[in-house]
């Protein structure tokens, strides 16, 4: 008996036993680690899995078996398999969780109902209207299934109760039917009939035949001709539309040549990847020494040195038949052909692969499926999501900008980190990782600082000097409100509105940060002080008007922008100056700013670029379309602006609010803002139309950090960041978990965390595990969240760590069973 542990792409913990039936054996004898199955799971669903491993059991014992084998040879090799149980095993989640992430979610496909009418169900018993509905609409179908989802979008509304009380009654059939998300592009070829391409005299008089129909024998003999134009014999196959290419508008006598059996049409599969065909880069690369350490961090001083660094090794690894993982925090759906992108996909003859949310599924499955057997050098261009990505060549990961958020998984488990991730894959098939940063993060730098990791840096390159950098004039918008110089209302102090007139004189554009989403972050009612906020959340909702919606940051409810106040119902107040809307938009989101940058200038040209603007390929593609065909002549945006293709003639950078910037109370806060502000002045000390001017407006004029940021220093900053964190014991002197508790039930969820913390001080060092507290946020799309915070020293290894998170959850679970209706998650390494 043959049994295949399987692992089903759900949250649940390890993996499942299958007998893997004789028939299917035959029909697939390379069945091993790796390949994926259609299994049954639960009472009626069918999910597709992976095969974890193969045992023979002598005994036999009673398991559901496999219903089919979707690979002929593995998908997932040994090693990706290898690092999906790491990452299970260190971010303590299921096994199962690790595979929705890891492979594209067209390769998963799964078993949804199907509902059709029981013609032979008749009952007395008393329907509801909504029951009625459901059989009349089955009824119009005229007994083809449909599936529940679909059901309930034609009917508008849920219709959970009513279908289990139609199948109770068996007024209804239920089938369980497995859905293909991806589908292969299917093109038709087509050939001559098989008598035809062996029989030289069948073809002879077949064109004898012909002679009452010219246009099908002239049809014939395009195909032969274009056949043999391509090198191929009789027996070869041609694709339909190069054949219609050469015909009159009309098909009709190719459709009398298939009817006839003279030519046969075929479908095929054809992949959608395009392989990219640019020259290689002509101009000179810098000769760089081969990476000696497994890994290596370059920190360049100049945004330019670190490009040229990183083409010349991912060339180097090309050139020595590797293959180059390349991770990058954003990826612009068609790079400019000046970018560095763009330059990058030119190194690798060809076969360059991009990997990102923007592709389709289907893109992506097929990008997938050809990269776990290609075993030809090939880069792979990709955010965090492509660390999984089957490369069996894997000689080289870069992480571009290795400090960026983004490269953490924030929302679904596992919360990994593609920087720990790709260590962990590299260590194993001994590959070496290059991190690359003119900013890089305080942890990286205190590794390479103490020998972990190798520090290189150009030798031909100079330390910039602070002078260099465009200075900065600080804008004190409390002191200019105080003294009526600048009225309440407004985000651009008249100072910054001179200087932006002045600079678009001289023809120059002007770039403006703000790093808040939306118009404004809250609504106020003037009659009764209160915030519209979340009815799921603990947080005020913020107003988006390019959307005219207001809209919760957390859980993404929207509702429709009230005319009166949802709590005293209030639409106008009274004040010295008439009667004015009750509500109030308080504060400043980069629209905002955006529509008062268009009132002061109307006739300039003004582009928004942040989240909302970035959020589809479509999106993208327009606003790259716009940026190059129109140009800007004032840019507005989130922190995302820095990662785009605006860098020509920028004669002016403004940050509206630092605050914004400097964002919410955290350790990293500083860290991060030093790090945006300090990659703005590096990108405009190198553009071509020379360095711009650097203002920053402030209501914290005294805030200790400005001090710190003129001096531009980026090393000193950051090494005065590190001896404060050893003071404070925060990362990278220690390493924090936090453990997240998620309920709808308060005291419960109170409960529950009581008894965590006490399993955990048991096993852990006390001081080392926090109490159960409420975050900022106390509660998010209708659940409560309480936090546990550990510690683990320096030095200490984790795997003490994860036997008593996995330990004390089984205890948990043993001594309060209800404590399974509590959402229990792991945030190792939290940003």
């Amino acid at each position: 008996m043959l049994l295949a542990e399987v692992i089903i792409p759900l949250a649940v913990e390890g993996t499942y036993s299958y007998e893997v039936p004789e028939a299917l054996r035959v029909n697939c004898p390379e069945l091993a680690p790796g390949c994926r199955v259609v299994v049954p799971f639960g009472s009626k669903r069918y999910y597709t899995g992976v095969v974890r491993s193969l045992v023979e059991e002598g005994e036999p014992r009673k398991v559901k078996s496999v219903e089919q084998i979707l690979d002929a040879r593995p998908l997932v090799s040994a090693e990706v398999l290898g690092l999906w149980d790491w990452l299970s095993y260190y971010y303590v989640c299921p096994l199962g969780s690790v595979l929705r992430v890891a492979l594209p979610s067209g390769l998963l496909p799964e078993s949804k109902t199907t509902l059709s009418l029981n013609p032979n169900f008749s009952s007395d018993a008393p329907l509801t209207a909504t029951e009625l509905q459901v059989l009349d609409t089955l009824s119009s179908l005229g007994g083809r299934a449909v599936l529940v989802d679909r059901l309930e979008k034609l009917l508008g509304r849920r219709l959970t109760t009513p279908i289990l009380h139609l199948v109770a009654l068996g007024a209804v059939i239920t089938e369980e039917e497995l859905q293909h998300s991806y589908r292969p592009r299917l093109v038709r070829y087509l050939s001559l009939e098989q008598r035809l391409q062996e029989d030289e005299t069948a073809l002879s008089e077949v064109y004898a035949g012909l002679t009452r129909a010219p246009k099908q024998a002239m049809v014939l003999e395009t195909f032969l001709r274009l056949l043999e134009q391509s090198g191929q014999s009789h027996s070869g196959s041609l694709h339909r539309s190069l054949l219609l290419e050469h015909l009159p508008q009309s098909t009709a006598p190719l459709r009398a040549l298939i009817d006839k059996g003279i030519l046969k049409e075929v479908l095929a599969p054809k992949s959608r990847l395009e392989m990219r065909e640019d020259e290689e880069i002509t101009q000179s690369l810098p000769s760089v020494p081969p990476l000696e350490k497994p890994v290596s961090l370059y920190w360049a001083k100049t945004i330019r040195a670190k490009e040229e660094y990183l083409l010349a090794q991912v060339k180097q690894t090309l050139q020595a038949g590797g293959q180059v993982l390349f991770l990058t925090h954003t990826v612009n759906p068609t790079p400019s052909s000046f970018s560095f992108l763009s330059r990058l996909m030119r190194l690798s003859a060809g076969q360059t692969y991009t990997y990102h949310s923007l592709l389709s599924e289907a893109l992506r499955v097929e990008t997938f499926t050809r990269l776990s057997s290609f075993t030809e050098p090939a880069l792979v261009i990709g955010t965090r999501a492509a660390v999984f990505l089957p490369l069996p060549r894997l000689s080289l990961v870069v992480l571009d900008e290795e400090q960026e958020y983004l490269y953490k998984q924030q929302i679904n488990q596992p919360l990994y980190h593609a920087r720990d991730v790709a260590l962990w894959r590299a260590n194993q098939c001994g590959a070496k990782v290059l991190l690359a940063s003119t900013t890089p993060s305080a942890e990286v730098v205190f590794h390479a600082l103490r020998g972990k990791y190798a520090l290189v840096r150009d030798e031909r390159e100079e330390v910039i000097p602070t002078a260099s950098l465009p200075r900065f004039t600080l804008i004190d918008l409390k002191g200019l409100r105080r003294s009526k110089d600048m009225p309440y209302g407004y985000a651009l102090s008249p100072y910054i509105y001179d200087r932006m007139k002045a600079v678009l004189a001289e023809g120059k554009a002007v770039l403006l940060l703000q790093n808040r989403r939306g118009y404004a972050p809250y609504l106020l009612c003037n009659a009764c002080n209160a915030r519209i906020l979340c009815p799921h959340c603990d947080v005020s909702l913020s107003y988006h008007q390019a959307r005219g919606m207001l809209l919760c940051h957390y859980c993404g409810y929207t509702e429709l922008l009230p005319e009166a106040c949802p709590h005293c119902g209030a639409t106008e107040v009274e004040t010295k100056r008439g009667r004015i809307p009750a509500l109030r938009q308080v504060g400043y989101g980069v629209e905002r700013v955006e529509e008062e940058v268009q009132r002061l200038f109307p006739e300039q040209s003004v582009v928004r670029i942040d989240s909302d603007s970035l959020a589809s390929r479509k999106k993208q593609l327009e606003l790259q379309a716009r940026l190059e065909s129109e140009g800007a002549d004032i840019l507005v945006g989130t922190q995302l602006i820095k990662g785009q293709s605006v860098w020509g003639e920028v004669g002016l950078i403004g940050v509206v609010q630092l605050d914004a910037v400097l964002g919410y109370p955290d350790f990293r806060s500083y860290e991060r803002a030093f790090q945006l502000l300090t990659q703005l002045r590096l990108r405009g000390a190198e553009q071509k139309g020379g360095k711009p001017e650097f203002l920053i407006q402030t209501n914290d004029a005294e805030n200790t950090f400005l001090s710190v940021l003129e001096e531009g220093d980026y090393e000193a900053f950051i090494r005065k960041t590190l001896s404060d964190r050893e003071a404070l014991h925060y990362p990278p002197f220690c390493r924090m978990t936090y453990i997240y508790l998620k309920g709808k039930d308060a005291r419960l969820l109170g409960l529950v965390g009581l008894h965590l913390v006490r399993y955990l001080r048991a096993l852990l060092p006390s001081e080392q595990v926090s109490e159960a507290l409420s975050p900022e946020v106390g509660r998010v799309d209708g659940k409560y969240i309480q936090r546990i915070l550990v510690r683990r020293p320096l030095g200490t290894s984790y795997r003490e760590e994860r036997v008593a998170f996995r330990a004390s959850l089984a205890q948990l679970h043993t001594t309060l069973p209800e404590s399974r209706r509590v959402t229990i998650l792991f945030d190792v390494d939290p940003l």
